[in-house]
């Protein structure tokens, strides 16, 4: 089935809006799985090269490019949240285990001379 520029400019619009919505809920699970589906949807645009400045025109005027902008947003700050989340829980694990090892080390000091 041979689609239209329109047509895969759509998906492509529905695609993204919906990983706005997967990001906004933050079930990164299901993020790959749109995130592949987008990107076949991309391929498939690429391959009508032939249309070029109308796949232009029609991507204006959808304003796809606001909804990218806001899914890079979007993905910088939960990139950016996990990031923090991740030096927390390894500082904690970090002390945890510098306080669990206070017990186990040798205690020179304690034998007699």
């Amino acid at each position: 089935m041979v689609n239209s520029v329109e047509d895969i400019l759509m998906s492509y619009k529905k695609c993204t809006e919906h990983i706005i919505e997967i990001l906004k809920r933050e079930e990164f699970d299901s993020l790959k799985d749109e995130m592949e589906k987008r990107q076949y949807i991309l391929n498939e645009l690429i391959s009508k090269t032939d249309q070029k400045n109308k796949t232009k025109k029609v991507y204006e005027k959808m304003h796809i490019r606001e909804i990218e902008t806001e899914v890079q947003k979007l993905m910088k700050n939960k990139a950016m949240l996990i990031k923090k989340k991740l030096k927390s829980i390894s500082a904690s694990k970090n002390a945890s285990s510098a306080y669990g090892n206070i017990g186990s080390s040798a205690k020179i000091f304690s034998k007699k001379i």
